[in-house]
C-alpha cells in the first residue's frame, strides 16, 4: 500500500533547499498603545517535519517585518490595491537573494563543514485565505487554487487548477491595454475581466525551480489546517448546528457532557468569543453526539462526512485508500447538502436565509487530495506553528525593548538569542563521542534530545516496559502497572482509599452486584490453568469465595495504547469518582477497548476494529 509520509525530506547529499515562507499580522502591546507588525519568517522544507514543526528547535528564522502602510490623498477603494503592491514589492526585495540562488545555485557549507552546491526554490507559503489570495494575485471571492469563483464555490467537482502562466499572461494582456499606474482603470479591468486584484508585479513571477519551471499557486499555497479546516468548521458547520438545534438546547447539551481529562468542557457554545484552534478541535470531538436526535439524519450525514474528511486528511501517514475516502466523504456531503439550504440552517448576520454555498473554504476542500499528493501530509503546513512563532520572534523580544524604535531592538535581541543557542548547540555536539557526532544517519538528532538548549520534545512514558505482559511475569504479586499486547494501565503510587470493605465499596459506588461479579470472575479464571493464585489463597471450584475482605480504591487510572506503527501514544487518564458534593452523580469516564488482534494495531477501518488507534491517525 502506498503511503504518503509527513516527512518530505530529501537525502543528505541533496542540493535542493526548499524554502517555506509565512507571514501574518500580529498585535504588539506596549505602554504607549498597540502596534501592529507583519513578520515574515522562513524555514527549510528539507528539515524533518518533526523538527520543523516544533518551536523549541528554532527552525523558523525572522526575515523581515513587512510594512503596513497608510495612504493619504488616495481613494479609500484603492488602499487595498496599494497595500498589496507594497507587500509584493517588499517580498521581491527581501527574497531577491533567494531567487538568485534558486536560478544559479550557490556553494553553501553545512553544519559539519561539507561544501554543497545548493538551490533555494519556493515550495510553500503558509498563509490564511485572504492573504494567500492577495499573494497569488487574485481578486476577492476568487479561488487561488482553482479557476472557480463566487457562484462556483458550491460545485460538487474540482475546477481546473489555477496556473502561474495564466495569471502572468493575463497581466501581460492587461498591461498592454492599460497603464498599471492608472490605478482606477487598471484595477477595475483586472477585477471585472481577469478576476485579479490589481498587483502588476507578483513577487513569485521569477522564482523558479532549478530547472526553470515556475510553480503554480496551488503548489505554493498548500491547504492550511488551522484556517481551511478548523476555522471553516467554526464559521460554518458550527453555525449550522446551532441554528438547527437551537441556542438554548445546544448549550444545554454541551453543558450536560461529563468533563473528560485532557479536553475542554463547554458550558455554552453559542456565545463563545475569541475562539482558538484548540476550541475548534474540542468542539469537533463532541458535535456529532450533541446534535444526534435533534436534527434530520441527512444533516448529521453532512456534518459527519466533513469531519471524516478533516480527520482522514490530518493523518501523519496516509494510505492511498484514505485519499479515496477523503474524496468519497466530500462527494457524500455534496449529495446531502441540500438539506442545509432547505431547512434554512445557513443564515446571514440578520438571520436571513442564504440560499447558496459561496464559501471559498468549502471549494478548497476539492484540492485536499491534490495538495497531499504534491506537498505531503497536511499537519506540517498548519499555521499553528507560524502563529506561535509570533510570540517567540516578535512579542517576547518586543517586551525587552523600551517601546521606541523597537524594530532594531527586536533584531538585536534575536541576534543575541541565536548566538547563544548556536553556542550551546556547538558545545553539545562537541561533548558527544566523536563517532556519534559525525554519524549523521536519520537518528542523529535523537542523540541530542537530552540537551536542554535544543528544547527536547515531551517525554512519553513507556508503561509497556514498566511491567511485562501477564505471560512474562515472574511474580504473582499485583503491581501498579500491567499491560496487554496493545494496552497498558498504570495506577498512582498512593490509592485514594487505602482500605475499604467490599460491602462499603459496593454501597459507595452504587454497585450492588459487585460481590457476585467478583465471584463469577474468580470462578471463570480458577478453572483456567494459566490463572495465578491471589494472595496465596484459592477457593474450590465447587464453592468459590472471595479470598479477601478489603480493597484499595483508585479514582483514576492512566491508559496507554500503541499507535498504528507500534509507537507510543500519550497516556490518557480515566476517572471513576463516587458521588460527592462536587459530583452528585459521580464521575465515570467511558472507554472502549478492543481485544488483542494478531499483528498489533491496524489502520482504522470501520466499526470498533480501529478505535484504539484513532488518536494516532487523527490530528484532533
Amino acid at each position: 500500500m502506498h503511503l504518503i509520509q509527513t516527512k518530505r525530506q530529501l537525502p543528505l547529499g541533496s542540493t535542493i533547499l526548499g524554502t517555506t515562507l509565512s507571514s501574518d499580522k500580529t498585535t504588539l502591546s506596549s505602554m504607549t498603545g498597540n502596534h501592529v507588525s507583519n513578520p515574515l519568517v522562513m524555514t527549510l522544507a528539507n528539515l524533518d517535519a518533526e523538527v520543523r514543526t516544533k518551536s523549541s528547535y528554532g527552525s523558523l528564522t525572522l526575515l523581515a517585518l513587512l510594512p503596513i502602510p497608510k495612504f493619504v490623498g488616495v481613494k479609500k477603494a484603492l488602499h487595498g490595491v496599494l497595500e498589496n503592491r507594497v507587500t509584493h514589492a517588499c517580498l521581491d526585495v527581501i527574497c531577491g537573494p533567494l531567487k538568485a540562488v534558486a536560478h544559479e545555485g550557490m556553494w553553501i557549507s553545512d553544519f559539519v563543514g561539507d561544501i554543497r552546491y545548493c538551490y533555494t526554490p519556493l515550495v510553500g507559503y503558509i498563509a490564511d485565505t485572504p492573504e494567500a489570495a492577495a499573494l497569488a494575485g487574485v481578486a476577492g471571492k476568487t479561488s487561488h487554487l482553482t479557476t472557480a469563483f463566487g457562484p462556483h464555490f458550491g460545485d460538487n467537482y474540482r475546477h481546473p487548477p489555477r496556473t502561474s502562466d495564466s495569471i502572468l499572461s493575463s497581466l501581460t494582456s492587461l498591461a498592454s491595454n492599460i497603464d498599471p499606474w492608472d490605478l482606477t482603470a487598471y484595477t477595475k479591468e483586472a477585477k471585472t475581466v481577469y478576476r485579479l486584484n490589481g498587483v502588476h508585479r507578483p513577487f513569485w513571477r521569477d522564482w523558479t525551480l532549478p530547472n526553470g519551471v515556475l510553480l503554480d499557486p496551488h503548489h505554493i499555497f498548500p491547504i492550511e489546517i488551522l484556517h481551511h479546516f478548523h476555522k471553516r468548521f467554526w464559521d460554518h458547520d458550527m453555525k449550522w448546528c446551532i441554528r438547527a438545534v437551537g441556542e438554548d438546547e445546544i448549550n444545554f447539551r454541551f453543558s450536560s457532557i461529563q468533563p473528560r481529562s485532557g479536553t475542554r468542557h463547554f458550558s455554552a457554545v453559542s456565545n463563545l468569543k475569541q475562539v482558538t484552534g484548540r476550541e475548534h478541535r474540542g468542539l469537533q470531538r463532541y458535535i456529532l453526539g450533541v446534535i444526534a436526535g435533534a436534527v434530520p439524519l441527512e444533516f448529521i450525514i453532512c456534518i459527519r462526512t466533513l469531519l471524516d474528511l478533516h480527520y482522514l486528511a490530518q493523518m501523519q501517514n496516509i494510505p492511498s485508500d484514505a485519499l479515496e475516502q477523503v474524496e468519497a466523504a466530500l462527494r457524500t456531503f455534496h449529495d446531502y447538502k441540500k438539506i442545509i439550504l432547505d431547512s434554512n440552517y445557513r443564515v446571514g448576520k440578520k438571520n436571513s436565509p442564504i440560499k447558496h454555498f459561496e464559501i471559498p473554504k468549502l471549494e478548497f476542500l476539492h484540492s485536499v487530495v491534490a495538495c497531499i499528493k504534491w506537498s505531503g501530509a497536511l499537519p506540517q503546513w498548519s499555521a499553528d506553528r507560524t502563529e506561535r512563532s509570533h510570540i517567540d520572534l516578535i512579542k517576547k523580544p518586543k517586551s525587552k525593548t523600551n517601546g521606541i524604535e523597537y524594530n532594531s531592538q527586536i533584531c538585536r535581541s534575536l541576534d543575541r538569542s541565536e548566538k547563544l543557542r548556536l553556542f550551546d548547540l556547538a558545545t553539545a555536539l562537541s561533548s558527544l563521542e566523536p563517532d556519534t557526532a559525525l554519524n549523521l544517519d536519520e537518528n542523529w538528532l535523537s542523540n541530542l534530545e537530552t540537551v536542554e538548549p535544543l528544547g527536547p520534545p515531551r517525554v512519553i512514558p513507556d508503561f509497556f516496559h514498566w511491567h511485562p505482559p501477564p505471560e512474562e511475569r515472574s511474580t504473582p504479586s499485583p503491581l501498579r502497572t500491567f499491560s496487554t499486547k496493545t494496552t497498558a494501565f498504570h495506577l498512582n503510587i498512593k490509592a485514594n482509599v487505602s482500605k475499604m470493605s467490599l460491602c462499603d465499596f459496593s454501597s459507595l459506588f452504587k454497585i450492588p452486584n459487585l460481590p457476585i461479579s467478583i465471584v463469577d470472575f474468580l470462578t471463570h479464571y480458577l478453572h483456567d490453568q494459566r490463572f495465578r493464585k491471589i494472595g496465596g489463597r484459592q477457593g474450590s471450584s465447587d464453592n468459590p469465595h472471595i479470598p479477601f475482605d478489603n480493597v484499595k480504591i483508585w479514582h483514576s487510572v492512566l491508559v496507554q495504547n500503541l499507535s498504528s506503527n507500534n509507537g507510543l501514544r500519550v497516556p490518557q487518564r480515566l476517572f471513576a469518582v463516587p458521588p460527592s458534593d462536587a459530583w452528585p452523580f459521580g464521575r465515570y469516564d467511558t472507554a472502549i477497548f478492543r481485544e488483542d488482534i494478531e499483528g498489533g494495531p491496524q489502520i482504522p477501518g470501520c466499526g470498533l476494529n480501529g478505535w484504539s488507534c484513532l488518536d494516532d491517525c487523527f490530528h484532533v
